[in-house]
């Protein structure tokens, strides 16, 4: 059952004045004393000495007065907030309607609230210092005017230092670009990192700490702002979280700091907690979790903030689009990474044995057995150092991981040659001939592998997904089929299995490069010169694999095109149920196979003919197989 309290003091605002009627005229049973603001603070003793209930209705800065006087006069408040008093309202839970605030006021169940105090200026919502481009925009902000508005400030951000003290005295030293402390999270984009973790008595300030190193980092707490997530207690990278009675902040330079959208301080900030310090009616859902509310512990999450060591680095700087990086974030990848560039005789020996299985299963023409030559293949591994040592500009790891490379096609082009010697009967298969066309597709494969394949060797749980990208990009298959055309004396096949080696080598570099550079193994690419010349041949290659694929797409819409085709030559159907266009040769050869029910002559021949050369460009060799449907 509600019960209301017998005797309240008002204290109104010219805008609210209008609600004295209301009052006196409530259906509760509750008597008033009704008070300006402006005459209270003439002689505030006079009028609140021995008052035991206040109904405050005006702004945030009548309310925080209000508030001050209940800590020295020990009164309970109720609150009825002007309109306009929006973040008021949602804050504590209030009814927007006037009536219904009235109601609420004039109850009796009131709830012990805390006050948090900001260098002794009162914190009702939210204050902020720095730059929050983000952290501190409404929830309820269109996501349109959202992005764009992020897009804008993204360019201007940049880091300060940060220090923070908490309650029990752990010291947190960082780069930011801002920090927001707030009493509740309700209502907030904070809530789509920490969940509603706080209420208005848990003894507790939370803070979140902002701190993107990279625009890369910044879209993506950008991107869980606008999406929900179900792992709000994991923080995205660039954010940090600390929640404690007491926060202290040090900044350089020095920042203004705004409490609930006034500036009205600097750092350094003092930041403290009175528990249970006033007595408020809140909303009826406020009351509910006020009443199943308990003391916050301290909790500081800062794994994803930038350490002491990294300031010099990265503060007072523009956000760079990819990450910094310190070498000793890094230090188990570049450790494997220079192993992996060293010569060793375990290479030499993986190098030839895979090459000769995959010679020996390209005459076999046994896809399985090619397949084990591209696992046991140690190719992929020093592609990928070169990668980080053309990134990070490492002479050493440059040098190692290209000697090794060029051993290993030295060695391939070798083995596989010899064993090509050996065999009497030099057979072209189709496992040689799937590698003789390289395409656009290929670096394709090529680029995506190597985007894998250092993904894969910058985190362990996943490398062993390596196996799967050595199978998918196939170093050594092409080298072991340039290696037959070396055998075969052959300089067009060599030169066409070679290329799709070139395009696998250069996707693999290139791709791996700009993905350790995306992942923030490096501020900048280094060896830009080596870099340049990558690309470069990659642009080179780029020009026959076009070429080529531009002929594979000839060859597909030429075969389709012909496909069940009928033609009526000197009176009779010819139906053409497959055809095949071989480019491999010069000229081109058409093989067709045609159904026919009568005979077919020497000249229905040459009719055929010139009718299937009115479709294709050049002269080619038709090749006809006739099949009679009796």
């Amino acid at each position: 059952m509600t019960t209301y309290v017998n005797f309240a003091l008002f204290v109104y605002t010219e805008k609210t004045e209008v609600l004295l009627e209301q009052l006196q005229s409530n259906a509760f049973g509750t008597q008033f004393n009704t008070i300006s603001y402006d005459r209270l603070l003439l002689n505030p003793q006079a009028s609140l000495e021995g008052v035991a209930h206040v109904i405050m209705a005006g702004d945030m800065v009548e309310t925080k007065a209000i508030f001050r006087f209940a800590l020295e006069y020990g009164f309970s408040i109720a609150l009825i907030p002007e309109k306009s008093e929006k973040k008021l309202i949602k804050s504590f839970n209030l009814p927007a309607e006037a009536d219904k605030a009235i109601e609420l006021a004039c109850r009796e169940n009131t709830q012990a609230v805390d006050l948090v105090l900001c260098n002794d200026h009162i914190l009702l919502y939210k204050a902020t210092l720095g730059w929050l481009p983000l952290l501190d925009a409404s929830a309820d902000k269109s996501k349109v005017r959202f992005l764009i508005d992020s897009f804008k400030k993204s360019f201007k951000l940049k880091l300060l230092k940060f220090c923070f003290t908490t309650a029990k005295g752990q010291k947190i030293t960082t780069a930011a670009s801002g920090c927001i402390l707030i009493q509740q999270h309700q209502g907030s984009l904070v809530s789509k990192f920490s969940g509603n973790d706080s209420t208005i008595n848990d003894g507790a300030i939370s803070m979140m700490i902002f701190s993107p190193i990279s625009i890369v980092v910044y879209s993506k707490i950008l991107l869980r702002m606008l999406t929900s997530s179900s792992q709000k207690n994991r923080l995205p990278p660039g954010i940090g979280y600390i929640k404690s009675s007491q926060i202290d902040i040090a900044t350089e330079p020095q920042l203004n700091v705004t409490i609930d959208d006034i500036s009205v301080t600097q750092t350094p900030l003092h930041c403290e907690v009175l528990p249970k310090a006033i007595r408020l009616n809140v909303g009826d859902k406020q009351s509910k979790d006020c009443q199943k509310a308990k003391d916050s512990k301290e909790s500081v999450k800062i794994a994803n903030l930038p350490s002491d060591k990294e300031l010099d680095q990265i503060s007072l700087k523009h956000i760079p689009i990819f990450a910094y990086a310190a070498e000793e974030r890094f230090r188990e990848l570049f450790i494997s990474l220079r192993d992996d560039a060293k010569m060793s005789s375990i290479y030499v020996t993986l190098m030839i044995l895979s090459t000769l299985l995959a010679t020996i299963g390209l005459f076999q023409d046994s896809t399985a057995v090619v397949i084990g030559a591209m696992l046991l293949a140690p190719l992929m591994a020093p592609i990928v150092s070169l990668a980080m040592g053309l990134l990070r500009g490492n002479i050493e790891l440059l040098k190692n991981a290209a000697n090794k490379i060029a051993l290993g096609i030295m060695l391939a082009l070798l083995a596989s040659a010899l064993i090509t010697q050996l065999f009497p009967y030099k057979m072209i298969t189709d496992e040689m001939t799937a590698r003789l066309s390289p395409s656009l597709l290929d670096l394709a494969v090529a680029i995506v592998s190597g985007v894998a394949g250092a993904y894969s060797k910058s985190y362990k749980e996943i490398i062993q997904s390596l196996a799967g990208v050595a199978i998918a990009v196939a170093l050594v298959p092409p080298l072991a089929v340039a290696g037959i055309g070396i055998g075969r004396l052959d300089i067009n096949f060599f030169l066409q299995a070679f290329l799709l080696f070139s395009t696998n080598l250069i996707g693999i570099t290139l791709a791996a490069t700009l993905t350790f550079r995306f992942l923030g193994y490096s501020p900048v690419v280094y060896a830009k010169r080596g870099l340049s010349i990558v690309f470069v041949l990659f642009m080179v290659i780029a020009v026959p694999l076009y070429t080529s694929y531009d002929q594979i797409v000839e060859k597909i819409s030429f075969e389709s095109t012909f496909q069940k085709k009928r033609f009526f030559v000197n009176g009779k159907y010819i139906i053409v149920q497959k055809v095949k266009l071989n480019r491999g040769n010069e000229p081109k050869i058409v093989t067709a196979e045609i159904l026919m029910r009568s005979t077919i002559t020497r000249k229905d021949m040459l009719e055929l003919k010139k009718k299937i050369q009115l479709h294709f460009p050049g002269k080619p060799i038709i090749r006809i197989k006739v099949t009679y449907n009796l």
